[in-house]
């Protein structure tokens, strides 16, 4: 009896355990084609919704559309003024989000950590 209530106790609390957050700040790199291109960009998950912006010397400012934020993974397209949009997948993983892109018709992968300075 002691222990079904302790694994049931023990289930409680790892189901109420908090999601690790995306919200805030990240710093990034895209690499495609050998190239890397540094960035920023920030996140604002509401539920499943994430809302964000990415900015690159190359790309320009750009809004996150039609993202997401379940199970620790990461989706959307962030479109921009003057350059393609580029679509995201990637997954928080001890700490950094890392994943694949697309964009211009090319494959590459992008690395994001958490900002140390705001911007």
């Amino acid at each position: 009896m002691v222990i079904a209530v302790l694994c049931c106790a023990f289930a409680a609390v790892a189901q109420s355990a908090p999601a690790p957050s995306i919200d805030g700040d990240w710093t990034v790199t895209f690499t495609v084609q050998g190239q890397t291109v540094p960035g920023h960009m920030t996140f604002h998950a509401d539920g499943d919704r994430l809302t964000g912006t990415a900015e690159t010397e190359h790309t320009g400012r750009g809004t996150l559309q039609g993202g997401a934020w379940t199970h620790d993974k990461l989706t959307g397209i962030c479109v921009f003024e003057r350059h393609e949009a580029i679509a995201l997948a990637d997954e928080l993983r001890d700490g950094k989000l890392t994943g694949a892109f697309q964009t211009e018709g090319m494959n590459g992968k992008w690395e994001a950590q958490r900002a140390t300075t705001p911007h």
